[in-house]
């Protein structure tokens, strides 16, 4: 099963709508908690990790949060994503594919995409050829490999899990 790390930052409604579209991965037996992240003092983000029964974690900034939202974590697999992330349709189906394909055998994948890796991303991927990838969101990644220290999620082919801004 999979802990969703949220990074909030503030985005109440992007939280919201991202939040909402895990609730089938819930049901389907594929997601086993969400923790939010606020690397602020967001009253809202406090208020929503209640109301749907999240953890939520405070940190400095990003590095640091998805780094304790890691250490939070109960699940085996981590989905690293942003308020306002919505997965499309398909993503439960092309998780539960992966979680019994896998079963513990990948250090980490981006999420979205196909096999050409997004410009934006050619940072992470250097990151990851030469060392440790900083984490960030749309990763999907082993637990125990993190912990380990191992993270190199530019392996292709991406899982096919597309993404829409919430709104």
């Amino acid at each position: 099963m999979i802990s969703v790390l949220i990074m909030a930052n503030g985005d109440t409604e992007g939280l919201g709508a991202t939040l909402a579209a895990l609730v089938p991965g819930v049901a389907a037996a594929v997601v086993r908690e969400a923790i939010i992240i606020d690397c602020g003092e967001d009253r809202d983000a406090a208020r929503v990790a209640e109301a749907v029964g999240a953890s939520l974690v405070r940190a400095g900034d990003d590095e640091d949060g998805w780094r304790e939202g890691v250490r939070e974590a109960r699940g085996p697999w981590l989905m690293l994503l942003k308020a306002g992330d919505v997965p499309t349709a398909n993503w439960i189906a092309v998780m539960e594919r992966f979680l019994r394909r896998e079963a513990g055998r990948t250090t980490g994948l981006w999420l979205g995409g196909s096999c050409i890796v997004p410009l934006g991303r050619l940072r992470h991927v250097a990151q990851g050829l030469f060392g440790r990838a900083p984490l960030g969101p749309r990763m999907l990644l082993s637990k125990a490999h993190v912990v380990a220290g191992h993270r190199r999620p530019m392996m292709l082919p991406a899982l096919p899990v597309a993404f829409e801004a919430a709104g």
